[in-house]
């Protein structure tokens, strides 16, 4: 057997990726799965961004880039968060990246040690604990409460400080609960990381998918942390992109400095035709987030309802992005279920529907359900995870 460093070998499988691999050996097999485990929207990128990836191509915009990306995308970025957020950055506090899975990464090597602290309030996204790890850090998690709406508060955040903390991950809304910190809650957050000095990585990759006319407020517009804010964000999900892998951080440039000579030293430099097609959709018609939201919107409150009404079952509203995070716990313990890998492991095997396990985003009682998909899918998906769940009782 081969020598696997500790590195990589303490590091667990992405969840998400085994059930992926998971379904397609049993699609092979000709088994009619229904999946509700994509973290992307079903919806295309828009034609003006495929356009423009088009005429790059075709203008030979192929080769290297800047390392820390191009000129015109990092000051788009920066007129997109003045936009949005009345945010005032400049170009050198801009890195493009990769993604904004890269960019998580990035940021944690950036500012975090081997031995410092991170908090992680749970639930929380799969690679967050794994990427902490790889950095030869120690994962600190902070469990949520029900009652809270899946959120930390201030109190929880401050008891949870210690001399070895060096970061905490934020991220609103929430991937898996679809959470969103209101301003007040972001505020007396706030406070406690100004006092602590701690630095804060703010992952809001679905800051534009928002419901109920809520108005979305971004850590990048508290000024008094500015200097320990990483905020990380893309557009994988706003502008239909996952698969183009563009992000960005946004942060002080020292940070960026060092994030952008690691840069050059692991992937060079981010696709430069994808580059392009990001600048497009920074600077063109973004009308198109409407009618993504609306659809969203229309699927939420179906699946939200479905959910609240099956037996031992409770999930709350989701605020934000396209999860939603039923408790699922009143199963355990029937017909040998013993937590949510062995529940979702049962619907997928016996009624072929494919939901994540909440033991991967650090809640055992919950799973998470994407409804980023049409509802004649989630129809047919929240039938057989109804009779599932029934068949147990």
């Amino acid at each position: 057997m081969p020598h696997i460093s500790k590195r990589l070998s303490q590091i667990s499988e992405s969840q998400t990726v085994a059930l992926n691999s998971l379904m397609a050996r049993m699609r092979r097999e000709g088994k009619d799965v229904v999946a509700l485990g994509a973290g992307e929207p079903d919806f295309d990128t828009p034609d003006h961004i495929k356009e423009a990836a088009i005429s790059s191509i075709k203008e030979g915009f192929t080769k290297y880039t800047p390392a820390d990306g191009i000129m015109e995308l990092r000051e788009a970025i920066c007129a997109w968060l003045t936009k949005q957020y009345e945010a005032d950055y400049s170009a050198n506090e801009i890195v493009v990246t990769c993604g904004a899975k890269h960019a998580v990464y990035e940021g944690i090597l950036a500012v975090v040690d081997p031995g410092d602290e991170v908090l992680l309030p749970a639930p929380y996204w799969v690679s967050y604990p794994e990427q902490i790890k790889m950095a030869g850090a120690v994962v600190k998690v902070i469990d949520s409460k029900q009652e809270n709406g899946l959120k930390i508060t201030a109190e929880e955040l401050e008891a949870a400080i210690t001399d070895k903390t060096r970061l905490l991950i934020l991220n609103s809304p929430s991937n898996p609960s679809g959470a969103v910190y209101e301003k007040e809650e972001l505020d007396a957050l706030v406070r406690v990381i100004k006092k602590s000095g701690i630095f804060v990585l703010s992952d809001e990759i679905y800051d534009t998918i928002i419901y109920d006319g809520r108005k979305y407020t971004s850590l990048i517009g508290y000024k008094e942390i500015r200097d320990q804010l990483l905020l990380v964000n893309g557009v994988s999900k706003s502008f239909a992109m996952t698969g183009w892998r563009i992000g960005y951080l946004a942060a002080h440039k020292d940070i960026v400095t060092a994030v952008k000579k690691y840069q050059g030293h692991s992937t060079s430099n981010p696709t430069s035709i994808s580059q392009k097609a990001s600048l497009a959709g920074l600077l063109g018609d973004t009308d198109f987030l409407k009618t993504m939201n609306k659809a969203f919107t229309e699927r939420r409150d179906y699946v939200h309802k479905r959910l609240n009404s099956m037996k031992g079952v409770s999930c709350i509203l989701p605020q934000g992005a396209f999860y939603a995070f039923p408790d699922l716990s009143f199963y355990f313990g029937k017909k040998g279920i013993k937590g949510s890998m062995e529940l979702c492991g049962y619907l997928l095997e016996k009624y072929n529907v494919a939901i994540v396990p909440g033991i991967a985003f650090g809640m055992d009682n919950n799973a998470r359900l994407s409804f980023a998909t049409s509802m004649q899918v989630l129809e047919n998906a929240l039938d057989r995870i109804e009779n599932g769940l029934t068949s147990l009782l």
